[in-house]
């Protein structure tokens, strides 16, 4: 990205605020909304348990550009998706908080749960499980147990690292999320998957 490009960007994100915190598994959530929207935003923020951080300077205009736009619902609450933990932690330094869990409760519902389908098995992949090495196919056909691979949490969440922890019929498989270990396993069609960029598998987290 060249200087003019990120000054475009941050000058593109108007004042405002952005609403983040954890939902009841520790997962991380964060979005943006515009400072007319700042009063709603704050009620839902408040209903929800979550933090709310206002757009002030360039560190968090650059947060902010990286966010998804968060919606407000007739309920007083906020769709606030996932977002990335090192996304998460920057975002909880800027607003110079301590990373403590909030438990959204019920309202994960409204913020953008994991569409889970499938068991809620677990099992190894492998030798690819949490905590070991994992393989990127280099190719769509190269996908089976074991890789590492995108597949996205729903509609407005994103795409985020799974697992293939087993293959089905039709060309399907279960998946579990490399960061909510404890979430229950999904299941995706092999062209609903992505790829990850070559060395971009590194050692999984712990769950």
């Amino acid at each position: 990205m060249t200087p003019n490009t990120a000054t475009t960007t941050v000058a593109a994100i108007p004042p405002g605020l952005i609403l983040f915190g954890r939902d009841e598994r520790h997962r991380p959530h964060a979005s943006r909304f515009s400072a007319g929207d700042k009063a709603e935003a704050e009620r839902a923020a408040d209903l929800m348990g979550m933090h709310v951080l206002e757009i002030s300077d360039d560190t968090h205009h650059n947060l902010a550009a990286g966010l998804p736009q968060g919606r407000l619902f007739g309920s007083g609450k906020a769709f606030v998706p996932f977002v990335k933990a090192e996304v998460f932690d920057l975002l909880v330094t800027a607003a110079g908080l301590p990373d403590v869990a909030v438990p959204v409760g019920a309202s994960a519902k409204v913020t953008g749960a994991h569409p889970a389908s499938g068991g809620g098995a677990s099992g190894d992949a492998g030798g690819g499980g949490p905590g070991g090495r994992f393989k990127a196919p280099a190719d769509w056909p190269g996908i089976e147990r074991g890789c590492l691979v995108l597949a996205c949490a729903g509609p407005q969440d994103g795409w985020f690292e799974a697992i293939i922890m087993y293959t089905k019929a039709d060309d399907a498989f279960e998946l579990q999320w490399r960061d909510w270990p404890d979430d229950p396993l999904i299941t995706r069609h092999r062209n609903e998957l992505g790829l990850l960029p070559p060395g971009a598998v590194h050692r999984a987290k712990q769950g």
